[in-house]
């Protein structure tokens, strides 16, 4: 079973373009990030914590305007 951890709201269409999702395998948590696209990218938290992927995601989305 996935949680959605963050929602991006790109444009207005109500639903969220880009979203992240976690999971947790063999005791492990696995970050989804569903692109909006049909594009998934799939992080380990071994690797990488909740708040590396948002900011991963954020850059990837926004660019540097931040």
């Amino acid at each position: 079973m996935r949680l959605l951890e963050k929602v991006y709201q790109i444009n207005n269409s109500g639903l969220g373009d880009v979203r992240i999702f976690s999971d947790r395998i063999f005791c492990y948590k696995r970050y989804h990030v569903d692109w909006g696209n049909g594009n998934e990218t799939m992080y380990s938290s071994l690797w990488y914590k909740l708040p590396e992927v948002e900011k991963l995601v954020e850059q990837k989305v926004f660019g540097d305007r931040e």
